[in-house]
Parts: structure tokens; C-alpha cells; sequence
């Protein structure tokens, strides 16, 4: 780790666009398998860059770069999906509503509503590893493994959190059933 009075303008300069020149077009596919959207992608890039720099004037040198930059990616990708409502599209697919103006129809569409609400808000209820490893697994559709990697966590971690937060998941949208069924 190197601290910035150690290390001139031009040499943090130097030691940034290497970083970039090395890690950028992985950080970019990793965004938008995240993502699934290359506008999206590049905005949690540049963020992520971005942060990096920050780091770095700080004098605060990652120690792997790599794993680094994909779990900052991850959480600047969630940030983006949760103010998108990225979800709503994930939750809409499942239930495939239809637009009409026929009363069951406009019923549908409320409860397809109401559950888009439930699962953004388990979702936010769940801890941030938890749902960093659903949203790659289940958004990205990356498998755990490549999770595992993303993350730089060991695969049984990665397993737990996705298991824990499957089933915390299930637990509030069965509650939310029930409730429509009564």
C-alpha cells in the first residue's frame, strides 16, 4: 500500500491508467452481465472507476485490483438496479400481467404491484452479501461459481448467502400469498 505524498500527481496518474488499461474491459463485461444493460454497465464502470481513483488519492492501493474492482462493481450495480427498479421487470415476468381494462385483468395488476413492492423490500430487508450473491446469480445469471470468483469468497460461502437468501426471499412472498388468498 503506498501513500499519496509518497507518490507524485503524475505517478498515481500513471499507476491509474495502468489499472484501467488492465482491469476495464473485464470491468465492463462483468457490469453487463451484471446489468444486462450496456448504458447501466458502463455508468457502474465509470462509477467504479471512479472510486477506484479515490482510493488511490487516498493512498490506498488495492492489494488485488481485480477482486477489488468487481466487488465495488457489484455494489455500484445493485445501487443501479435498485434505483432503476430493475426487479419490477424479474417480478412482471413471472406473473406476465397483461394491460386491459377487464376488472380480473386490473385485480392482476394490482397484486402484480403489491408483489414487485414485497420483493424490492425483502430484497433491501436482506444483508448486503446476501443480496449482492442473489442479484449476480439471479439477475446476471451467473453461475455460483463465477459468483464465488466475482466476489473473491470461497464457493460454500457463496452457496450459504444464495441458499439464506432464497429462502428469506420465499418466506416473504409466501406470506405475501397467503395474504391474497385470505
Amino acid at each position: 500500500m503506498s501513500a499519496f505524498p509518497e507518490r507524485s500527481l503524475p505517478e498515481l496518474r500513471r499507476a491509474f491508467d495502468g489499472l484501467v488499461a488492465e482491469h476495464e474491459p473485464g470491468l465492463q463485461r462483468f457490469c453487463r452481465s451484471f446489468l444486462r444493460d450496456d448504458t447501466l454497465a458502463a455508468d457502474a464502470s465509470q462509477e467504479t472507476l471512479l472510486r477506484l481513483w479515490r482510493k488511490l488519492l487516498l493512498g490506498q492501493e488495492p492489494e488485488h485490483p481485480g477482486a477489488w474492482l468487481r466487488r465495488v462493481a457489484s455494489r455500484c450495480a445493485t445501487d443501479l438496479l435498485r434505483g432503476r427498479g430493475r426487479e419490477e421487470k424479474a417480478v412482471q415476468a413471472l406473473l406476465n400481467p397483461t394491460s386491459s381494462t377487464a376488472p380480473d385483468l386490473q385485480v392482476d395488476a394490482l397484486a402484480a404491484e403489491e408483489l414487485k413492492d414485497r420483493y424490492e423490500a425483502a430484497l433491501t430487508e436482506l444483508p448486503e452479501q446476501q443480496r449482492i450473491v442473489f442479484l449476480l446469480r439471479h439477475e446476471a445469471g451467473m453461475r455460483l461459481s463465477e459468483v464465488a470468483s466475482a466476489l473473491d469468497l470461497g464457493l460454500p460461502t457463496i452457496k450459504t448467502h444464495f441458499a439464506r437468501a432464497c429462502l428469506k426471499l420465499q418466506s416473504q412472498l409466501r406470506a405475501f400469498k397467503e395474504d391474497r388468498q385470505t
